[in-house]
């Protein structure tokens, strides 16, 4: 197998090969990461050729210094994923009353983490793609409240009430799942 950094280099030279093989050796953990963000799989992959389609456009401004290769291509594909799934999808609870009494420490008691990738992905479907992305967000990738907020341009309390609404409709399949 060719060295990361000839791959890289085959790139920045527009080759289509190393282009392709680039793609193939990051391919898996990108699908997985776009697939926690939509239901089907058509969208998912079609967000990870939207996202490597940027990187291939964008190798040049990639700085070793800055941090690893992977996380700048994570990144760049998972930033892509998020403005597809904006533009496609009503994030706002305006329907819902957003509850003040939402236990802080009920939203980060991560019910996840125990759990084998294949049943996370399973448990995800389950919620509504908005709920399915902000859960993502916070308990995988760990990203705060507020930045969820900022991210996807909604209020905090929208954001608590998709973390509040995933516990509740992931509830009964978890404590099944912990009970076993």
């Amino acid at each position: 197998m060719e060295d990361l950094d000839q791959i890289i280099r085959g790139c920045l030279r527009n080759d289509r090969k190393s282009q392709e093989k680039l793609y193939k050796q990051f391919y898996v953990p990108l699908f997985c990461l776009c697939r926690r963000f939509f239901q089907n799989d058509h969208e998912a992959i079609e967000s990870v050729n939207d996202g490597m389609m940027k990187v291939f456009e964008r190798i040049g401004m990639y700085n070793a210094e800055k941090g690893k290769f992977f996380n700048w291509v994570y990144t760049i594909v998972r930033n892509t994923a998020l403005d597809k799934f904006r533009s496609s999808t009503v994030l706002r609870a305006e329907s819902y009353e957003v509850a003040e009494t939402i236990a802080e420490t009920d939203l980060h008691a991560n019910p996840l983490v125990s759990l084998e990738g294949k049943d996370l992905y399973i448990l995800l479907d389950r919620l509504s793609p908005a709920t399915r992305v902000i859960c993502g967000l916070f308990y995988i990738e760990g990203y705060t409240i507020k930045d969820i907020a900022e991210q996807l341009a909604i209020s905090s309390g929208t954001v608590k009430w998709h973390l509040s609404e995933s516990r509740k409709k992931l509830k009964s399949i978890l404590e099944r799942h912990f009970n076993d």
